[in-house]
């Protein structure tokens, strides 16, 4: 079983909605530790170590935080994680309610990563009182279904590990640093610095593109136009992402990733773009058959493209737009190579027409006529230059 994908949960915050109490999160984290089943072993040792040589007496204030942190980043493990924004739930939506609220996220997470992961073994403190993993807990063993050797492909198998439910304990409390308003750290950047390569992506809720919108806009730009590119290219995303969730097809979950990760990034860095490298990483970090260059750029972002959706990109990587200068990004970066394809074309066009005394035009075909409109207004185009 050394190539089980094993999900170790855990979380931060709880429910409640009166913020005047001190002991009242602004936000509930749900983060899974996924690593691979022949790195369970040595995860375990290094982060036993780590906390042996680190907390031991000690509180984790930002500085240790830091030290753990980076004693971390190179050891083999992935972070999903949920951020749930208690705040932005509507009072009259009804999820505000004990039962209700659990329940509905029970369901939401169980939902995304079964649609994520095919295979996944799931663990978390079945011994626990926080209120909200037991019943995930219970909702999952309902859910899911054992074979004759009472083994679930996704699910729980009575799978243990102390130490690396901790760590997941410890990320949750990490990542609760840079959104829970009651826990906030000015070292949160360099937190996410050091956890950036771990993190497949981190969920936002509620992510109604109608009422939920990064505040991007009202700290970094005036313009007018700014704003309506970052609204529009969140409303897209997401509405691509409730249309196609629960989408069988592997190619729909890999773009439907993509947006997540693209729309986590405009949270963090809104304006840096992310190397296709780090993005490939990312997500074939949970997947079993690799995604390439190619396939990734003329399967995944361009379709995404055909669809409407707002993706800015430059020899940097991709982002969604934030300002008119990223699309510009995009624009300048495409006529790189649709101006000369067109040229050569045209050239190789222009060639036939001379060999053949005009007699053979290989832009005749119907299919071809808006290549040769292009090609005549560009000569339209160049006699008017001069």
């Amino acid at each position: 079983m050394n190539d089980i994908q094993y999900a170790f949960i855990n979380e931060f915050g709880q429910y409640g909605f009166d913020f005047d109490q001190s002991e009242t999160s602004t936000h509930l984290i749900i983060v899974s530790i996924l690593v691979k089943g022949f790195d369970v072993e040595i995860l375990e040792q290094e982060v036993e170590k780590i906390k042996r040589n680190h907390i031991q007496k000690r509180e984790i204030d930002d500085s240790l935080r830091m030290e753990i942190l980076q004693d971390l980043k190179d050891l083999p493990f992935k972070v999903y994680a949920y951020v749930i924004d208690k705040r932005k739930i509507r009072e009259d939506s009804g999820v505000t309610y004990e039962k209700t609220f659990i329940k509905f996220f029970n369901r939401k997470i169980f939902d995304d990563l079964y649609r994520t992961f095919d295979t996944l073994d799931l663990v978390a403190d079945e011994e626990g009182s926080k209120e909200f993993m037991q019943e995930f807990i219970t909702y999952v063993k309902r859910k899911c279904i054992p074979d004759l050797f009472n083994f679930s492909t996704f699910g729980f198998n009575n799978n243990q590990s102390k130490i690396l439910l901790e760590l997941a304990e410890f990320i949750a409390g990490t990542i609760a640093k840079g959104y829970d308003v009651k826990q906030p750290s000015e070292q949160y950047p360099s937190f996410y610095k050091l956890l950036r390569n771990k993190i497949i992506t981190i969920n936002l809720w509620p992510h109604d593109y109608k009422h939920y919108l990064y505040d991007y806009h009202f700290e970094k730009t005036d313009s007018q136009t700014d704003q309506i590119i970052i609204k529009q290219a969140v409303n897209l995303a997401y509405q691509y992402i409730e249309e196609h969730m629960k989408s069988e097809d592997e190619d729909e979950r890999v773009r439907i990733d993509l947006l997540k990760f693209l729309l986590f990034n405009l949270k963090e860095n809104p304006d840096e773009y992310v190397y296709t490298e780090e993005i490939l990483e990312n997500l074939n970090a949970i997947r079993v058959n690799k995604i390439k260059q190619h396939y990734f750029r003329s399967n995944i972002v361009s379709k995404l493209r055909d669809h409407g959706l707002l993706i800015a990109s430059s020899n940097k990587g991709y982002k969604l737009p934030v300002c008119l200068n990223d699309l510009y990004d995009f624009v300048n970066l495409s006529s790189l190579t649709i101006h000369p394809m067109i040229q050569r074309v045209a050239k190789c066009r222009e060639q036939i027409l001379l060999a053949t005394n005009r007699e053979i035009d290989i832009l005749e075909k119907g299919e071809y006529d808006y290549l040769k409109r292009v090609i005549e207004m560009e000569k339209i185009a160049l006699k008017n230059d001069y």
